[in-house]
């Protein structure tokens, strides 16, 4: 009788367990497929006194376009983990307005970790061999006009 009761007793929470451990794994596939899904493709974000810079990700490069200027800027990007890249300097692709850039953007190396993750958006929080404190970004997937296509389709 007691072999039977602690029998009943063991099945039900390796049944308890295994149905949580399943949760817990379909969750953190989720997880990995929305940190996935920012990988490549476009997004933006805001900078003061810039304005906005569209951004085109593939497996390993990622271009920035600034609106205001036109400028267009290419960094190499290397992948840590799920949440974690690199990005390096590669180089000045358009500067149409001769603008100048930073003494050392040549050597530039930025430390970005994705945070607050959705589907629309996400929060960067990044350091860079050029800057003393932590830089804070928040990239969204664009709402798209026909010039921003172009543009990003380069």
């Amino acid at each position: 009788m007691y072999k039977m009761i602690l029998l009943f007793v063991l099945v039900a929470l390796v049944a308890c367990t295994s149905d949580k451990s399943s949760e817990e794994a379909a969750m953190a596939n989720q997880e990995t497929a929305l940190y996935a899904s920012w990988r490549t493709g476009q997004s933006y974000y805001k900078v003061n006194p810039f304005g906005v810079f569209l951004v085109k990700r593939t497996d390993t490069l990622q271009e920035e376009y600034i609106r205001a200027n036109r400028m267009l800027t290419a960094f190499k990007i290397a992948w840590q983990n799920d949440s974690m890249y690199t990005l390096r300097f590669h180089k000045l692709a358009e500067n149409p307005q001769g603008q100048s850039l930073p003494d050392g953007i040549d050597s530039l190396v930025k430390v970005c970790t994705m945070t607050n993750v959705s589907d629309t958006m996400y929060e960067e929080k990044a350091w860079s061999n050029m800057s003393y404190s932590y830089i804070y970004t928040t990239y969204r997937r664009p709402k798209q006009t026909s010039t921003d296509n172009a543009i990003l389709q380069k």
